[in-house]
């Protein structure tokens, strides 16, 4: 009887999971979408210099964050409810913020009084203010995620972005220029913790002991480590180029960036997402005859052929359209960024095999190899870009096009050895959407130098060229799957992929 009663518990919870799962998604596209648009009405406000200066500070008051949050967050989440060790956590938290936002304090007299600067010096202080209250949201996301509130954290979510989107976005057109984008981060950052408090009716005692500090320092320094890692490879770009080739040049390529990691959070997430799903059930499966790893090996082989597949199109495409998208989205002004988006989306294309690495090396029980890879990867990244950037920004992105190679090798040699993917038979795999992607990459080319010589708008264009190209490239597909008999594995992973 007990055992049914769990079973219909089970029944009658599952609905509310699916359900705060669509919350926490529709969050996340909410968010995307509002800093996206918030993005190309700044473009078309701001002049490349001063948007290159924002990304410029950005990135370096992104450096402070991760010594703030310090791994907080997911110290909430690991472990069991106690209310005297989460009001030690939002302690710390607190001082990180106040540690962070002095630092920052001082760090804008300097620039206003001894380098006579209060433009900048104004920039600072603004992400100063921000610095003090993000360490103690990030404890408060972990407290609704660890306590199973997603949606009403969702629903925080989409506010508080709401409200930093509407004083971002009016701030630009009243002329705040930059100031508007951080009021906007600081306004999101304002209202979360407004109603995080309120929500969980909880204002934490400021306490703390040595021992459990020692404790969340030892957990912490391992979360610092890998942001770090991530930080490397996600800001050396502005860092570098607005180091050495000045302002100007980073905000044509921090715009590139953002451009194409538009396209690269569609695809990457879900594309991490599946291969987690398909890999763990097969190594489930795999469990009972102690052949997981071979059978890990064999189906993750056929989803980086479907992930080829898919994704490669994408980039490509926007490869090739990024002049007039570019155009469209951002303005004129904006041209130089244009191939700067060709190359990078290029260098996504070589990175697509490694969107199902960790899966592959965590079900595989090898997961130890993931972060020395990582930092090899930054650091040859980062070598590329200081070496090449004094010859310019497209340098620049050539260079990390070349360091893409090198990341592309390392996830093909720890795949093979640790997670027995065969790439010889992925390549061999690739062989059709590789002809297809080339058809494709003939009809996009020739409509867009028709319409060049036409009245045709860029957008219709673009338009145009999306839904030939897709056709195409299918088609092809297809007929190259009847010529072959049906040897072609494509459409046969698809429908594996389905049943698993």
């Amino acid at each position: 009887m007990k055992r049914w009663k769990n079973r219909l518990g089970a029944l009658v919870r599952w609905p509310s999971l699916v359900t705060d799962a669509m919350w926490t998604m529709s969050a996340k596209i909410f968010i995307q979408i509002s800093q996206l648009a918030t993005f190309i009405i700044a473009a078309r406000v701001l002049e490349s210099a001063e948007f290159g200066l924002f990304a410029y500070v950005a990135a370096v008051v992104a450096l402070l964050v991760i010594f703030a949050e310090g791994g907080w967050c997911e110290f909430v989440m690991k472990m069991r409810e106690d209310a005297d060790r989460l009001d030690q956590i939002a302690s710390v938290a607190v001082f990180a913020g106040l540690c962070a936002t002095a630092l920052g304090l001082c760090f804008a007299i300097v620039l206003g009084l001894v380098f006579h600067l209060p433009g900048v010096a104004a920039l600072v202080v603004l992400f100063s203010l921000w610095l003090l209250l993000t360490p103690f949201s990030a404890v408060c996301d972990g407290v609704f995620v660890a306590t199973g509130r997603l949606r009403q954290q969702a629903i925080v979510r989409i506010v508080a972005e709401a409200c930093g989107m509407g004083v971002a976005v009016a701030g630009l057109l009243f002329g705040c220029n930059i100031l508007a984008l951080v009021a906007g981060r600081l306004t999101t950052q304002i209202v979360s913790v407004v109603l995080f408090t309120a929500i969980l009716r909880w204002v934490p005692k400021i306490h703390l002991h040595t021992v459990f500090l020692r404790e969340l320092l030892e957990f912490s320094r391992h979360i610092v480590a890998n942001r770090l890692i991530i930080y490397v490879r996600s800001y050396s770009g502005t860092l570098v180029v607005g180091s050495v080739l000045g302002l100007t040049e980073a905000g044509y390529y921090r715009a590139a960036e953002r451009v194409v990691a538009a396209f690269s959070e569609v695809v990457g997430e879900p594309a991490r997402m599946l291969a987690w799903v398909v890999l763990r059930r097969v190594a489930v499966r795999g469990a009972d005859d102690g052949e997981a790893t071979r059978r890990i090996g064999t189906a993750a082989t056929k989803f980086v052929v479907l992930l080829m597949a898919v994704s490669a199109p994408v980039y490509i495409g926007l490869a090739l359209m990024s002049g007039s998208l570019v155009q469209i989205a951002l303005g004129d002004a904006w041209a130089p960024a244009a191939f700067l988006v060709t190359l990078l989306s290029i260098k996504q294309v070589l990175l697509i095999p490694g969107y199902v690495t960790e899966p592959i090396l965590s079900l595989s029980g090898t997961i130890r190899k993931m972060p020395p890879a990582i930092l090899v990867n930054s650091l040859v990244s980062l070598a590329f870009m200081f070496a090449l950037s004094p010859f310019g920004m497209v340098a620049a992105a050539a260079g990390q096009c070349a360091a893409a190679v090198f990341s592309f090798a390392i996830s093909a040699h720890l795949q093979s050895r640790y997670g027995e993917v065969s790439w010889t038979r992925v390549l061999r795999g690739c062989a059709h959407p590789a002809i297809a992607l080339l058809a494709m990459i003939v009809v996009v080319v020739l409509l867009g130098s028709v319409a060049a010589g036409s009245a045709m708008s860029g957008l219709s264009t673009n338009l145009l060229q999306m839904l030939a190209g897709a056709i195409i490239y299918l088609g092809t597909l297809a007929g190259l799957q009847r010529l072959d008999g049906g040897s072609v594995p494509i459409f046969a992973i698809v429908r594996k992929a389905q049943k698993t």
